[in-house]
């Protein structure tokens, strides 16, 4: 893997204005500092990656409790 550098620009670069951060591959950031065009800051250190889990969270729905209607008929009384 490339490493790669934060740079300042000293003139329009790329359509950034002198004074800007970019960030360049060390090939390039070597190449437009070596004609003055930026000014190399630092390394850029690549980000730990993340340890990732081979378990998978359980995604099981909730229960939802029912609630019996009554259904009792009502009874007639007939006069």
């Amino acid at each position: 893997m490339a490493k790669k550098y934060k740079v300042k620009t000293k003139a329009v670069f790329n359509g950034q204005p002198p004074g800007s951060t970019v960030e360049l591959d060390e090939k390039q950031a070597k190449k437009y500092e070596a004609m003055k065009y930026v000014e190399i800051i630092s390394e850029v250190k690549p980000k730990p990656k993340r340890k990732t889990s081979t378990s998978k969270k359980s995604t099981s729905a909730t229960k939802k409790t029912t609630t019996k209607k009554s259904t009792a008929k009502k009874e007639k009384t007939e006069k």
